[in-house]
């Protein structure tokens, strides 16, 4: 599903979370495929003990089988949540996309940003990842874990606050002018 953008509106910076979240369901992979294969090559031996050799094409078939079923519980969905994640910074708004099947998004306007706080791990240092945490003012906090580069996605972001107008930032109070007021001609009665 595309992004639905206000007439005017640019996409500044786009991305998906670290990949770091996907080491585990990666590794457990890795290993289900290698004791799979382990397994479908023992069972496929011409020397089986037994009756064990007679069951053996059914045994390797359990064997595939319970390798799928780890796959699809614990390795895809992960993967598949990885890759639909979506981290999307316009010159208006910042929002987050998550879900494959049943879609999350928030979004949050920039002139709603108080304050800009970064949270990093010893190992998101050495990843250059971290949260994000913005705060939005009364109590109001929003994360959004695992963004690479988050530094430089900070000052992306401060300077997309930066570059919207005033009138933005103050409720529609225009603070551009003085509003009729002369402030340097006034007299000291």
């Amino acid at each position: 599903m595309r992004l639905k953008l206000s007439p005017g509106e640019q996409i500044i910076a786009a991305g998906r979370p670290h990949a770091r979240s996907l080491w585990k369901p990666l590794t457990l992979a890795g290993i289900t495929g290698a004791l799979a294969g382990y397994a479908f090559g023992w069972l496929g031996r011409d020397t089986l003990p037994g009756q064990l050799g007679e069951f053996s094409p059914y045994l390797q078939a359990v064997a595939v089988v319970l390798a799928v079923l780890v796959l699809a519980r614990y390795c895809i969905p992960p993967v598949l949540r990885w890759f639909a994640g979506r981290i999307i910074l316009t010159d208006r708004r910042l929002i987050q996309r998550q879900g494959v099947l049943m879609r999350r998004e928030h979004e949050i306007a920039l002139a709603a940003i108080y304050q800009l706080e970064i949270r990093q791990s010893v190992t998101d240092r050495m990843q250059r990842s971290g949260t994000l945490i913005l705060d939005l003012g009364h109590g109001r906090i929003m994360q959004y874990p695992a963004v690479p580069e988050v530094h430089r996605f900070r000052s992306i972001v401060v300077a997309a606050i930066g570059q919207l107008p005033l009138t933005a930032m103050f409720d529609g109070v225009d603070m551009e002018t003085n509003g009729g007021y002369d402030y340097e001609g006034r007299d000291d009665d």
